[in-house]
């Protein structure tokens, strides 16, 4: 005997769950489910939601950043863009703008940010500088075990005085008198 098509199909119910509004709490929606034969979990409603919120596989991220800002007549064409980040936009001003001068462009520009900040994305930056500047003054340690002739001595001079600054000239002179000892002893000399 045929079934008679009388009773109505019910959603899902994640989809259920999607066709409440937002606004309304995990505990009303899960109420909302009860009142129409729905068994539902308040976990799976925060599930849903944030699923939806995610952005599908494949497609660009946005960020709270990339928010579209009210724009007055007064700002330029330049400021229609989103703002870029918060340490990009400190890099990008010069570093002899004041700190709090900073701090007002950021706020100008829709980008909350402290003093405080400011000096530590600067201050990070110098070190970055800093560390690049002693990494190409330094010299190779793998040259002194090359057979480069004057680039080999050249690189064990800077190594030698590297060494002597570290631990003093009087120690090191030490050292150097006690090797030479050594090596006079091996030649025989």
């Amino acid at each position: 005997m045929p079934r008679a098509k009388t009773a109505k199909k019910k959603p899902s119910k994640s989809d259920f769950i999607r066709s409440q509004p937002a606004a309304l709490s995990a505990a009303e929606v899960v109420a909302k489910g009860k009142a129409e034969g729905i068994a539902i979990l308040p976990g799976l409603v925060y599930e849903v939601r944030r699923k939806a919120k995610a952005p599908a596989k494949g497609k660009a991220r946005k960020t709270a950043t990339a928010k579209a800002l009210p724009v007055s007549p007064t700002e330029s064409s330049s400021s229609t863009k989103p703002p870029k980040s918060k340490a990009a936009f400190v890099r990008g001003l010069p570093a002899s703008t004041p700190a709090k001068d900073v701090v007002k462009q950021a706020k100008a520009a829709g980008i909350k940010l402290g003093v405080s900040y400011v000096y530590n994305i600067r201050g990070a930056a110098k070190m970055a500088a800093k560390k690049k500047r002693a990494a190409a003054k330094s010299p190779a340690v793998g040259a002194v075990t090359n057979a480069g002739g004057l680039r080999v001595s050249a690189s064990a001079e800077n190594l030698l005085k590297a060494a002597a600054a570290e631990i003093g000239l009087g120690p090191a002179i030490e050292i150097l008198q006690s090797e030479r000892a050594r090596v006079r002893a091996v030649i025989g000399g």
